[in-house]
């Protein structure tokens, strides 16, 4: 009997050996990949490195290629967000292997490293396109997205319609419109300049330059128009309210992750961790939170006012002795802890953010259990916190801005932001000749800038990209209802 149980077992051990085999063959056979030799060459692209699945595990952490921008990573009160970013840690946790995130500042040598072994998977936006399909391999389909065409909306000339000049891909003649060389935008404008036989100005700019940071040129005069994907612009539009962003230039196309040709033991992993259902589900929560904000709003840098919450006779909240007796510990106003706590939640003690943060206060989980609470904490701890992380991030600006009023300003900022994107906001406002001790026209502006490579890459900057209308409007507003508080006499 033992012998006929080895031999079973034997057969097993050599069936399911075969089958690997086999479906490895069918792997290759069904995303037919030709060689080095066969694939035309890319402009200025090294040769390309034999790097693997399997030498990925023995080093023990994928590497992934990415740039800082408000969909795909960067960081804000410690913690670090992004579509691509929290989807590229669910795939190293998958592999059973550290994370270890590239930032890329120069987009352009984004594909070079990655053909050098710099980095494993390039996570960016990236759409599939034929041309790039010749020299790289993606991951399945993430989701699938259309160009749009971003201009200014000019209210004041009433020739046009809807106040831009551009109603369709058929006018695309009027103005220069500003692309990224490399990008799926430049062919795209391109191919319909060749089709339409329209005389397009098409301005390819480097790699230096980001696709949130033309948008921005675009919302402040500097540039005429560029294009971006339509996630990025829902993402973008309730904070430039003064931009057209929804004239199509092109029908849906993919966007995916990109990996080396000859990494077949990776892109048959990364195929099965994407075509999961669980990684399914992941994506599309991702897709929600990151890509899908699109709230037409007047809270934007560019709105001159905000619409106040109601207040009633007897009360601002239902939480009102909390914000009574915890407002002692920064030594504010209970109005000014009632505002931001509206600001933050809405005054529900049960609301959680797309990131984690939590309650009346909206702590993340980092700052939660620095003070005590964890997320079963109830509203009275949630308050206490929040007033204890105030105070530490007053304390931090205290020897900087005397002025009580000035550094309101910037722990505000910072309670929205981290203390840290702040600190860098001030090192830009010095760098560029401004004061670091002033808000507005100083240091907001700065903020502003963040979202520009050439400053959040400045040697001082020590935490990146941030898109800094956020924090700026965030504590315009907190003061314009803390205001509006007093005035009812509250």
């Amino acid at each position: 009997m033992k012998h006929i149980r080895r031999s079973f077992w034997r057969v097993i051990g050599v069936s399911a050996s075969v089958l690997i085999l086999v479906a490895s063959m069918f792997y290759l056979l069904k995303h037919e990949s030709p060689s080095v030799e066969e694939k035309p060459a890319y402009a200025g692209m090294p040769d390309l490195i034999s790097f693997d699945l399997d030498d990925i595990k023995e080093r023990g952490k994928l590497i992934v290629l990415t740039e800082n921008s408000s969909t795909t990573y960067y960081t804000i009160q410690e913690q670090k967000l992004g579509f691509d970013y929290e989807l590229a840690q669910a795939f190293a946790d998958y592999l059973k292997v550290d994370l270890e995130v590239r930032v890329v500042n120069d987009l352009d040598s984004m594909f070079a490293m990655l053909y050098r072994g710099e980095g494993d998977i390039i996570g960016c936006n990236l759409t599939k396109t034929a041309e790039r399909l010749n020299f790289l391999a993606f991951s399945p389909t993430l989701y699938k997205t259309d160009q749009v065409l971003v201009q200014r909306i000019d209210t004041s000339n009433k020739n046009l319609e809807d106040g831009i000049l551009m109603k369709d891909s058929l006018s695309l003649d009027r103005i220069p419109i500003h692309v990224h060389r490399y990008s799926s935008f430049s062919s795209q404008l391109k191919g319909i300049k060749s089709r339409s036989g329209q005389a397009i100005q098409i301005v390819e700019v480097n790699g230096m330059i980001g696709t949130e940071e033309l948008i921005q040129q675009v919302s402040l005069g500097a540039i005429p128009a560029t294009v971006t994907d339509r996630s990025l612009a829902n993402m973008l539009q309730s904070d430039y309210v003064n931009l057209n962003m929804q004239v199509p230039i092109s029908g849906e196309q993919e966007i995916a992750w990109a990996l080396r040709p000859n990494a077949y033991q990776l892109q048959f992993k990364l195929e099965e961790f994407i075509n999961r259902p669980k990684s399914r589900k992941l994506i599309e929560s991702l897709r929600a939170n990151y890509l899908e904000k699109f709230e037409a709003s007047a809270d934007s840098p560019f709105a001159t006012h905000f619409k106040m919450p109601p207040v009633s006779k007897g009360a601002i909240s239902p939480y009102d002795s909390l914000y009574k007796k915890y407002c002692v510990i920064p030594g504010w106003d209970w109005r000014l802890m009632a505002a931001l706590s509206y600001v933050e939640s809405g005054f529900n003690p049960n609301v959680v953010s797309y990131a984690g943060a939590r309650g009346l206060m909206q702590l993340m989980p980092a700052s939660l259990k620095r003070y005590g609470c964890d997320s079963t904490s109830g509203p009275g701890d949630n308050v206490r916190a929040g007033a204890m992380l105030i105070k530490n991030i007053d304390e931090i600006f205290l020897g900087k801005i005397k002025n009580k009023e000035t550094r309101l300003k910037f722990v505000l900022a910072s309670y929205n932001a981290g203390p840290g994107h702040i600190l860098d906001a001030m090192c830009i406002a010095k760098q560029i000749g401004k004061s670091d001790t002033l808000w507005e026209g100083n240091v907001a502006e700065a903020m502003i800038l963040k979202t520009q490579r050439q400053y959040y890459t400045m040697p001082c900057v020590r935490n990146g990209y941030l898109n800094g209308a956020g924090p700026v409007n965030f504590a315009n507003k907190v003061i314009a209802i803390f205001t509006h508080y007093k005035a009812n006499g509250k």
